[in-house]
């Protein structure tokens, strides 16, 4: 039987069900909407559709990085509770997912194969499933990433020189002291002076002679928390990030840059997010 579009969005607008799931639904009544929707409780597909209005902030991130490193993506797939994180069929359709993103862009991401997926898997699982961010890199530079190991956090870093540990390890730098910043220059004018003035309020006793010198050391301090290239470095706290990269040799001979960087921490996304860069 051929089934009417009104009849689907009829369907759809009772239950929150999908197109496919209200479409099979119908066919196998014979157009009878009571009976769809009682299939359609059966299958689950209603009660996840009322599941909308509930925090999805558990779920997995997925990164992939291509063979010459010129192209990465990032993908956070959310639920609802920890337990379906560690399923099979979860972590299946996030890697489906990150395939998606890699091969057709962030565009194909909010289609509707995709969004039919995301409603059956709903059904199926009986939680709240959603893509909370999608990123996909394609750079002139030379990426490096890390996940850790509860693909909870990820990071990618762009650099200048063909260098995979070095990416590697700037990489997982950036995921364990999530900076603000690149680099000094890159913080906002009224951002530094915000700090200064504060500064300057902590230390407004001290002899004006030496008060200088005291905002100075502040300022720095400030820095390696703010700043990644300020920061001691992960394996040997006694240089900063800026210093291991002096000490890289790099197959062109100058010296290596970090053009870039990107941290993702599981639920910190505030929504959908998908973006291409």
């Amino acid at each position: 039987m051929k089934i009417d579009s009104q009849l689907v969005k009829e369907l759809r607008e009772k239950t929150g069900a999908g197109i496919l799931a209200c479409k099979k639904a119908l066919q196998k009544t014979d157009g009878d909407i009571e009976a769809a929707i009682d299939i359609l409780r059966a299958e689950g597909a209603a009660k996840a559709a009322k599941r909308e209005s509930k925090e999805a902030r558990e779920g997995l991130i997925r990164l992939r990085i291509s063979d010459d490193a010129k192209k990465a993506a990032l993908l956070e797939l959310n639920c609802e509770t920890d337990f379906v994180t560690r399923t099979d069929d979860f972590s299946a359709m996030a890697d489906r997912l990150l395939d998606t993103l890699f091969t057709d862009g962030p565009d194909a991401l909010a289609g509707e194969e995709i969004q039919e997926e995301l409603t059956a898997a709903a059904a199926r699982i009986g939680e709240k499933i959603t893509i909370g961010r999608a990123l996909l890199w394609n750079k002139d530079g030379y990426i490096g990433g890390y996940l850790h190991h509860n693909s909870r956090v990820a990071s990618l870093v762009e650099l200048t020189e063909k260098l995979p540990e070095t990416g590697r390890v700037i990489a997982m730098q950036v995921a364990a002291s999530n900076p603000t910043y690149l680099g000094e220059t890159d913080i906002p004018a009224e951002e530094k002076e915000r700090e200064m003035a504060i500064f300057r309020e902590q230390i407004k006793d001290k002899p004006e002679a030496i008060q200088d010198k005291i905002l100075g050391g502040k300022w720095r301090k400030h820095l390696t928390g703010l700043c990644l290239l300020n920061q001691p470095f992960l394996h040997d706290d006694k240089i900063k990030v800026s210093d291991y990269l002096k000490k890289q040799e790099t197959p062109s001979g100058e010296p290596v840059a970090l053009k870039e960087f990107v941290r993702w921490k599981l639920g910190e996304g505030g929504g959908r997010e998908v973006v291409s860069a």
